[in-house]
């Protein structure tokens, strides 16, 4: 039986959203895993609250369902941390026990993708911003880094090392 991936990312925010999935379903199949659907093909998309807790409970349906969580944690917007919807889903994923895989182009560490001035706070004994605001020490807010794998790369980059791990029996 093929393993079950729970997409999650800010790409169904994309015109071409329904496009960009299909591409990523055919590289989940490449690959021997199936894709799970967005819950937003089953709902007609609304701008009401009803509709939108609708698609959000639908969405923790379907992280019950699937064995490995596959999170775009690109920087939203450019800024340093993920769409939050992402972060929302790695905690709900690492809460039921999910393999989750983050993939993002650049994994420096916080402060050198940072593009205000930094400095080393002697006092705090860490990199901080011009405001003396600290960095997280790696590339993602340590809650995401330490609850999952973070691959360089896009998304089939992801894909190939939960392949990887999956012929290694890394994944249950």
């Amino acid at each position: 039986m093929k393993k079950k991936i729970y997409l999650s990312g800010p790409d169904r925010l994309l015109k071409n959203a329904k496009e960009v999935f299909e591409q990523k379903r055919a590289l989940c199949e490449k690959y021997g895993f199936e894709l799970l659907e967005y819950p937003e093909e089953v709902y007609k998309i609304k701008d009401t609250f009803e509709n939108s807790r609708a698609v959000a409970e639908k969405r923790m349906e379907l992280m019950k369902e699937c064995d490995i969580v596959i999170a775009d944690t690109r920087d939203f917007r450019s800024y340093l941390e993920p769409y939050s919807e992402v972060a929302l889903e790695m905690g709900m994923a690492y809460a039921l026990e999910k393999k989750i895989y983050s993939y993002m182009p650049d994994t420096r560490v916080c402060c050198e993708r940072y593009s205000g001035e930094t400095h080393y706070n002697e006092a705090m004994a860490q990199m901080v911003d011009e405001n003396d605001v600290g960095f997280e020490p790696g590339p993602l807010n340590l809650m995401l880094e330490f609850s999952s794998t973070i691959v360089k790369g896009d998304f089939e980059d992801a894909i190939k090392k939960a392949a990887e791990d999956l012929q290694k029996g890394d994944l249950n």
